[in-house]
């Protein structure tokens, strides 16, 4: 999922407000700090899905090519990409 630069900042500044006010997190450091390096986490996680990605459609070329026809192409990704995941100690 790729998320515009307004939407990761959006998404990291709830994060930290439901951290914030459920008590389940407490501030050492300014909140503009721990915003900055929640966008980047996220930022960086979310790189890391896309580098999955492609791998993962790289290697359903490969196999789309051995494949019987028919083979639904959606799942056959899928099944790359928890493979993928499971072998990188990523989860999906």
């Amino acid at each position: 999922m790729r998320l515009s630069e307004e939407q990761l900042q959006r998404l990291a500044a709830a994060l930290v407000k439901a951290l914030i006010s459920s008590g389940r997190a407490t501030l050492k450091a300014d909140q503009t700090v721990v915003l900055a390096r929640t966008i980047a986490i996220l930022r960086r996680e979310m790189e890391g899905d896309q580098d999955l990605d492609r791998e993962a459609e790289k290697l359903l070329e490969v196999h789309m090519k051995q494949a019987p026809p028919g083979v639904d192409r959606a799942k056959l990704l899928q099944m790359i990409k928890k493979r993928l995941a499971e072998e990188k100690g990523v989860p999906l």
